[in-house]
């Protein structure tokens, strides 16, 4: 019997020490991890990867880039994608943001470790892996 191969997931976000904690967080629950401190590198991530990444943690409030055009952009290399919007809003008003658009789940910042994985455990639950 093959074994699955871990969850990947890709976190974008310009807070490093946000982008270390979540690394932390994943790798510890067993998801491989990619990170990217800002759009251009996350495109460059998404694009030159061979073996499939399966989500996307995006910080909505990049410098220089707004979140939901980077979501364009990242539907557009792989419409498989999970996208988790991530902002210090609430988590209704991100959802607000992402009407019309197939998103994963929105995690609001600050979180609790426990709640970002069931966050993303619910939201990868509905993707083919």
């Amino acid at each position: 019997m093959t074994e699955t191969p871990p969850t990947k997931i890709l976190i974008v976000d310009d807070e490093e020490s946000l982008l270390n904690l979540l690394k932390v967080i994943l790798e510890a629950n067993g998801y491989r991890t990619l990170s990217a401190s800002n759009a251009k590198d996350a495109l460059s991530i998404l694009n030159a990867t061979t073996d499939r990444i399966h989500a996307v943690l995006l910080d909505l409030n990049l410098e220089g880039s707004r979140g939901e055009s980077l979501y364009e952009s990242f539907v557009a290399i792989d419409s498989d994608l999970a996208i988790f919007p991530m902002s210090g809003c609430l988590r209704e008003e991100i959802e607000e943001r992402f009407i019309g658009k197939d998103i994963a789940g929105a995690i609001a910042k600050p979180f609790l470790p426990a709640t970002l994985l069931k966050t993303l455990e619910q939201g990868l639950a509905h993707i083919a892996q």
